[in-house]
């Protein structure tokens, strides 16, 4: 109520009401950097309490956002988005297709996905690394929580029917994401701490599991960097709230059955997945009878694929193998190769070209320029 009593999507904050308030106002980078960031948050009230004005105040923003920035070509454009922060632009991208998903509204659906196509690929790589600034120069540093926001973006587009949405998100988990996080902190000493300050106390322990600035290829990039080396609690937040994200969307029960959307060891109370990256085949184990979809990557021709443990031959149907009836307790197993390939990261976002050898969606090998605290075996 205070929001919408106090700024305006034209206006502005009302500085001077502001003032006699004894508030102070600090100005930031524009819409996108600071007002737009609510949106997100304000879906999640919605969904969760069925809030009118956090949904109204949600709707006044989506409408600043695709009226002056999310534009209907998809284009990006440095001047127009008027801020050098990225995770700004990209946390306000999937907050719109959570925003579009909450009201069932293709046409806005259709904005996110033009940007996704388009203007996105200015500010991110072929595994999701974002840098952290528009402006960024003589650095491979990128974020955490942008990569966080592409992947919340593209799991919300792969259920709204793009399959190769759900293969961008696998790609963006297995070759960034999950390696960037801090799993060896043997490198981390803790600082002097005569005076018993509780940030510097237990450094490293504290740190493990944290996510922060990653290059594609390891924990520091190469050339000036980012001049610090660090791992924010925001950042930490973001990607973990992504990563449950992901964790929802590994499968799905709904009324057409059972959906294998990503390809990771999983289980619940009436499904059981085995990854073919951590075992022989794709093993899905329905525990109650029904229908199921399992994902195929599109790196895989039909022929390629072979199917053991159903009745029948499966039906190919939009990236998905569907099995119109599994038995309680029936095991599916599909057997394909994970195909070696290379491919390279465009210098476009990066100081030099960077190869990357994939076994499958996952990476075998990276460039990494004799960099130190690195995630992959060198190219």
């Amino acid at each position: 109520a205070d929001i919408g009593d106090l700024w305006s999507a034209e206006g502005g904050w009302d500085l001077n009401r502001l003032g006699a308030l004894g508030l102070h106002y600090q100005e930031c980078q524009g819409f996108l950097h600071g007002e737009a960031r609510m949106l997100g948050p304000l879906v999640k009230l919605y969904r969760t309490t069925g809030c009118g004005p956090a949904l109204e105040l949600a709707l006044v923003l989506k409408e600043k956002a695709i009226g002056e920035f999310f534009l209907p070509d998809g284009g990006f454009d440095s001047r127009r988005f008027a801020t050098r922060h990225i995770h700004s632009i990209t946390c306000v991208l999937s907050s719109l297709a959570q925003l579009a998903d909450l009201l069932g509204d293709g046409s806005l659906m259709m904005r996110v996905k033009a940007f996704y196509d388009n203007g996105l690929w200015e500010i991110r790589d072929e595994i999701g690394w974002s840098p952290e600034r528009t402006t960024q120069e003589d650095s491979d540093h990128g974020e955490a929580n942008n990569t966080g926001d592409i992947l919340e973006t593209a799991l919300i587009l792969g259920w709204w029917g793009y399959p190769e949405c759900y293969h961008d998100a696998e790609r963006i988990l297995r070759c960034h994401l999950l390696p960037s996080q801090l799993r060896d902190v043997s490198f981390i000493s803790d600082p002097p701490n005569l005076d018993g300050v509780d940030g510097l106390r237990d450094v490293a322990n504290r740190h493990l599991g944290a996510f922060g600035f990653p290059a594609p290829y390891g924990h520091t990039s190469i050339g000036k960097g980012r001049g610090t080396f660090s791992f924010n609690m925001d950042i930490v937040g973001g990607a973990v709230g992504s990563l449950c994200e992901a964790l929802r969307e590994v499968e799905r029960s709904e009324p057409t059955g059972r959906r294998i959307n990503l390809l990771f060891d999983h289980e619940t109370s009436v499904t059981r997945v085995q990854s073919p990256y951590t075992h022989d085949c794709l093993r899905v184990e329905l525990k109650q009878a029904g229908s199921l979809f399992v994902r195929i990557p599109p790196w895989l021709n039909r022929e390629e694929v072979d199917v053991e443990g159903n009745e029948g031959p499966p039906i190919w149907t939009n990236g998905y193998l569907f099995f119109k009836k599994v038995s309680a307790g029936k095991t599916i197993q599909l057997r394909f190769p994970l195909k070696e390939s290379q491919i390279t990261l465009s210098d476009r976002l990066h100081i030099h070209p960077i190869r990357v050898k994939m076994r499958g969606d996952a990476v075998l090998a990276m460039d990494h320029f004799g960099a130190d605290l690195t995630f992959f075996d060198p190219y």
